[in-house]
Parts: structure tokens; sequence; C-alpha cells
């Protein structure tokens, strides 16, 4: 799909709707959820998500989520990584924060 998929997602549904797909899946992006992995989530990252997925819907195609596409947020990284337990502390608060906004419409 769209390197460029914040500004190109139409484009996304519209290829898999017109190669007679029912289904879609794409990664969610942790920093655009958190971009500092911890603190307040971004309304704008969870905007475009929501939109994805009833843009999908509209189309008959069933959003398909993945979670985690190694793209931990930089500032994690800065700070140990997944070699440091606070990354994972903090990565397990992230899919709740997803399911929340995007569990009525994104299938588990």
């Amino acid at each position: 799909m769209a390197c460029d998929r914040s500004h190109r997602h139409p484009e996304d549904v519209a290829l898999p709707r017109g190669l007679g797909d029912d289904s879609y899946r794409f990664s969610i992006a942790w920093p655009r959820i958190h971009p500092t992995g911890k603190g307040p989530t971004s309304r704008k990252g969870l905007d475009f998500y929501s939109r994805l997925a009833e843009d999908l819907l509209d189309a008959g195609i069933e959003p398909a989520a993945t979670l985690y596409h190694r793209d931990l947020p930089q500032a994690l990284e800065d700070e140990g990584g997944w070699r440091v337990r606070a990354s994972a502390e903090r990565f397990a608060k992230y899919p709740a924060i997803v399911a929340e906004r995007l569990g009525d419409r994104v299938p588990s």
C-alpha cells in the first residue's frame, strides 16, 4: 500500500476493494499513538486509525490490525529499548489504548 498512508489511505482502501479482497491487515505504529512511549496519547494518531477502520468497513473490508511492527518509540530506545523492563511495561498499556478506541471495529 501507499508509503504516505496518512495522506493516501483512501487509495489504500480502494486497492484491495478493487481486487475483491475482503480483509486488510495494517500495522498500528506505536510511536503514532504514543510518540514517546509514555504520557498522553496522540489523539491525531488514534483518529487516523479510526478513520482507516471506518473507511475499510464502509468498503466492505474487514480491518485486521498488527500492534507491533518493530516501531519502538525512539524515547524508549534511547532509554535502553527492550533490554529495559519499563519498555515492556509501557507496551502493555498500548494495546489497551488501541482496543478502547478501535475494538468495536477491529476484531481481536
